[in-house]
């Protein structure tokens, strides 16, 4: 994989589901995931919690049909997990956790041009240089570009493609 497509998050496969369960975090929501590289509608990224209440915190937060909470203990559930995680499925699953600083550095520097041009299209003054944090909340990823006094959030994919 190239940098142009770097990707800090793991790929799930049925390993990994089973593993879930066996870690006593069955409850996942999966939500729609949008990345460079992964086709449109076909990416997903999964958070895995312990406790059902956990989980439905979680996708109390999302737009509508941005995705639902899923108990791998249930046959059905995991059955369409398994499915999307499959060889062969189309589709692209990922797991979510923590974009830790070593990652977060990588992906100042895979997208640093992007993440740029960004800065020019929203027009955010220049104060003293920019800093930009990238960070997971509630599954979508996003970043904060501050400068100075200024401040803007936005999703980091929006900035990225």
């Amino acid at each position: 994989m190239t940098n142009l497509f770097y990707n800090p998050f793991l790929p799930v496969n049925n390993t990994a589901v089973s593993r879930l369960i066996e870690n006593e975090t069955p409850y996942i929501v999966i939500q729609r995931f949008e990345w460079p590289g992964v086709p449109f509608n076909k990416g997903f990224l999964i958070t895995a919690y312990s406790q059902e209440h956990e989980a439905e915190l979680h996708v109390r937060e999302l737009a509508p049909n941005e995705g639902k909470l899923q108990n791998l203990l249930d046959e059905t559930d995991c059955e369409k997990i398994i499915a999307l995680t499959g060889i062969g499925s189309g589709y692209f699953v990922f797991f979510n956790g923590t974009i830790d600083l070593a990652h977060e550095k990588k992906l100042q520097k895979a997208y640093v041009k992007n993440v740029h041009g960004y800065i020019k299209y929203i027009r955010m003054p220049k104060d003293g240089g920019y800093d930009v944090r990238i960070f997971v909340e509630h599954g979508r990823v996003k970043a904060t570009i501050t400068s100075g006094t200024n401040s803007h959030t936005a999703f980091f994919y929006t900035m990225i493609k």
